[in-house]
């Protein structure tokens, strides 16, 4: 018979391992800094126009083909304030946990590859025909790794963590879907798209539960995650629609 893992020797174990979250705070603090750039260019704060948020690098089809740049770009990119708000938020509360699962480098690497996955995703459907902007593709990516990480590791953690992290995660990405299928403003195929990549990596790269485990499976796992991401973006890439002449 298995002993229930203690939650408060499970958190203190995870602040061993990642004694600093920065990477969160950092890509907070770069989004919020592109959208202030974007309002001292003169864009306005509740509602900037597509031409505007395209000159800034946001994905369209007919751009981005030529600009894969793009791809990045759009994630740091915001329709306004409230926009810009409720992504940070929501990266705020899910990306120091995942940091914490994951540690700081392959937080970022997830976050980027979910990004990507979702700017991806986004061409075949949003961003072919009008402009797509935000971090949320990332930020869905990141409860990806979460989910991953509770659905495939639970004996790994706290029963009462798993149960609340369980319920508040598919809760979120449940009621986000919902809103993105019944408002036409809100890009569904890039969240599904970063939820898929954030899945992906977070069930290949190696989580922090076990610090030695941790030290023998990481680098590999890593290698190997970022040649898979690699070559699932690739063959993405290769399989978009051409825009219209």
């Amino acid at each position: 018979m298995s002993t229930p893992i203690d939650h408060r020797e499970f958190v203190w174990r995870l602040h061993q391992a990642t004694p600093r979250a920065w990477v969160t705070p950092t890509l907070v603090a770069l989004n919020v800094a592109v959208w202030l750039l974007n309002l001292l260019s003169g864009m306005s704060p509740m509602s900037p126009r597509p031409i505007e948020l395209a000159a800034w690098g946001a994905n369209f089809l007919p751009l981005t083909i030529e600009q894969p740049w793009r791809l990045l770009s759009a994630t740091f990119l915001h329709g306004g304030i409230i926009h810009l708000a409720f992504n940070m938020w929501a990266l705020w509360d899910t990306g120091r946990l995942a940091e914490r699962f994951y540690g700081n480098g392959q937080l970022l690497l997830i976050y980027l590859v979910a990004g990507l996955a979702g700017s991806v995703a986004s061409l075949f459907f949003a961003a072919r025909t009008g402009v797509s902007v935000g971090a949320s593709g990332a930020i869905f990516g990141v409860v990806g790794c979460l989910l991953a990480a509770i659905f495939t590791k639970a004996h790994k953690l706290p029963p009462a963590l798993v149960q609340s992290m369980r319920s508040s995660m598919l809760m979120f990405v449940g009621f986000s879907l919902f809103m993105g299928f019944t408002a036409g403003f809100i890009d569904n195929a890039a969240h599904l798209g970063g939820l898929a990549g954030g899945v992906l990596m977070g069930m290949v790269l190696a989580e922090k539960f076990d610090v030695d485990e941790y030290r023998r499976q990481a680098p590999v796992r890593a290698a190997f995650a970022v040649l898979l991401a690699a070559l699932v973006l690739g063959a993405a890439w290769k399989l978009l629609p051409m825009p219209a002449a």
